[in-house]
């Protein structure tokens, strides 16, 4: 029988498909073309269109899994809160995806990495755990998400407009979006089905909790939890400190050129501190020794301390890797070292400074760490080389402050000549330049989800930035000495400290108002004070478990 030109067309390709494993070429059949769809059929259809965007696959490492994780969910923090409740449930698709792609290529060390700095997020819900425990051992599972059309118009122009290949990916393969009119929409409901009986008791439920859940919104953010590490050193001054983020360790360094690292679960009981209490619900304090860097470790009195030597000069920082394997110190000899925690050896020295090196910071996804120095610059490097990868130039003075954006793609610095500067990571250039303090800049901090910059220093000040706008949001004035260190607790409370031992914190999310006197202003936007007693001198104040705060400080 004679075939059109047209039907010889579909038979050649579909034996061309079939050659490479399409067994089914029907699709290419006219009667099963859709070449046009309305909007209406389109939202009724309530699927994402599968296959729309073409991804290639390649091998996830696990820098590039944790950049595009915490890209992701900085962009979901950043949604308004009714859009950002439905977005927020594609975080866990995403988790477990990149989880996925690194154990299917192979690399299982990163993919158990990646793992296990980010469940946190999800394993403290117990379904969700169960969850991961199936989708991770099984490679073929999906995810369905529901969204009401305007999440999805959200999403869908957030892809559009933005390079994010796991989104790209997960829609393609893993995640399938179910579009619905509204989470709750009982008018449409009625209408559709006028014969309903609905349950007016149960309705009453739901607009009561939806108005519950609107007046969280107005309840103030209260003040966090602090737990105090006093550290007696004995004759030796202890310049520096960090606590890991699970806060199984400790880490201090000193004057002498050493660094000590204290495996907290090895402590000693807790005994009573010197602390002034206001409302402080968990405190200890711990009285460790710190043996001198000419006496063998005593590790019958104290086995859960190590003595790290290394350095020839004071250290001035300490920070703990995301992976808690490490630490990383800098001194006054001009270099940095990286510490092994398991043994206790140092694995990489970093020069590349002329001078001291006052400050380092790591990045949130552990690729990168900044160093601040006094020869006027701030260096990027890389753990696996120990040569600068950048170098920030432009400041005028000593840059004595470093901190990475949550993105990774930023970081700014504080500086002696009262300026705090924005860098692109990236290009090594200059962003912003904030201009407000009236003396060294000593500490500079970013918000949770990046929007927010705070700095302090030596003009007794706390400033809180609008990063986008490069403008002064806040400008507390309630210490009375120098400020050396900030820390977010959430996105509305930003803690710090001065030289006088005192702790405040404060609540960001109350605005400024020009019409309250200094004391009523100042009553309000603070949350709670804390006074650490003389002797005992703050070394640092970080994050903790929950939420909580983390003191070290020197009874020296």
């Amino acid at each position: 029988m004679k075939t059109s030109k047209h039907d010889g067309i579909i038979t050649a390709a579909g034996i061309h498909l079939s050659r490479r494993n399409f067994t089914d070429s029907d699709f290419l059949k006219k009667n099963k073309l859709k070449l046009k769809q309305s909007t209406e059929q389109f939202e009724n259809s309530a699927t994402w269109p599968q296959r729309i965007i073409s991804v290639q696959n390649f091998n996830l490492t696990e820098q590039e899994a944790e950049l595009q994780f915490l890209k992701l969910k900085a962009w979901v923090d950043s949604l308004e809160d009714n859009i950002k409740i439905e977005l927020d449930e594609i975080l866990f698709p995403a988790f477990i995806s990149l989880y996925r792609r690194m154990n299917v290529s192979g690399n299982m060390i990163g993919a158990r990495g990646f793992y296990t700095r980010n469940q946190s997020n999800f394993l403290k819900v117990p379904e969700l755990r169960k969850m991961a425990e199936k989708f991770c051992s099984e490679n073929n599972s999906h995810f369905i998400l529901e969204l009401s059309s305007e999440s999805f118009e959200v999403l869908h122009s957030y892809i559009g407009s933005n390079d994010h290949p796991l989104l790209q990916q997960l829609l393609n393969t893993t995640l399938e979006v179910n579009i619905i009119k509204s989470k709750i929409d009982t008018s449409s409901a009625n209408q559709a089905n006028p014969k309903t009986i609905v349950d007016s008791s149960n309705m009453e439920e739901v607009h009561g909790l939806l108005a519950a859940i609107s007046r969280l919104k107005e309840v103030p953010p209260t003040a966090p939890l602090l737990k105090l590490y006093s550290i007696d050193t004995g004759q030796r001054k202890m310049s520096a400190a960090s606590a890991s983020p699970c806060e199984n360790y400790l880490s201090c360094g000193f004057q002498d050129s050493s660094v000590a690292i204290w495996d907290v679960k090895k402590l000693r009981s807790p005994s009573k501190s010197d602390l002034t209490r206001l409302d402080l619900s968990e405190a200890c304090a711990i009285s460790i020794y710190h043996p001198a860097t000419s006496a063998p470790l005593p590790t019958e009195s104290d086995s859960s301390v190590s003595v790290c030597l290394g350095h020839s000069g004071s250290v001035y920082a300490t920070q703990f890797t995301p992976t808690n394997s490490h630490v990383l110190s800098c001194s006054d000899d001009t270099t940095l070292r990286l510490w092994e925690i398991s043994s206790m050896e140092n694995v990489f020295v970093y020069r590349g400074h002329t001078y001291p090196v006052w400050d380092v910071n790591i990045s949130q996804n552990g690729q990168f760490f900044a160093s601040a120095s006094q020869d006027r610059t701030a260096k990027i490097w890389m753990f696996d080389r120990t040569y600068p990868l950048r170098i920030l130039a432009g400041h005028t003075a000593d840059v004595d402050c470093v901190t990475f954006h949550p993105n990774g793609l930023y970081l700014a610095t504080g500086s002696a000549d009262s300026c705090v500067r924005m860098w692109n990571v990236a290009e090594g250039k200059t962003v912003r330049i904030l201009v407000g303090h009236c003396g060294t800049v000593l500490s500079v901090a970013f918000s949770p989800c990046g929007t927010l910059l705070a700095s302090a220093g030596e003009d007794h000040r706390v400033i809180v930035w609008d990063v986008a706008a490069g403008r002064i949001l806040h400008d507390y004035n309630g210490h009375q000495y120098v400020v050396h260190g900030l820390v977010w607790i959430s996105e509305h409370v930003l803690c710090s400290y001065s030289a006088d031992g005192n702790i405040r914190v404060w609540n960001v999310a109350h605005p400024s108002t020009s019409s309250l006197t200094p004391a009523s202003q100042l009553q309000q936007q603070e949350l709670a004070s804390y006074q650490v007693a003389s002797p005992a001198k703050i070394v640092h104040l970080g994050r903790g478990n929950r939420d909580s705060l983390v003191c070290i400080a020197a009874s020296d």
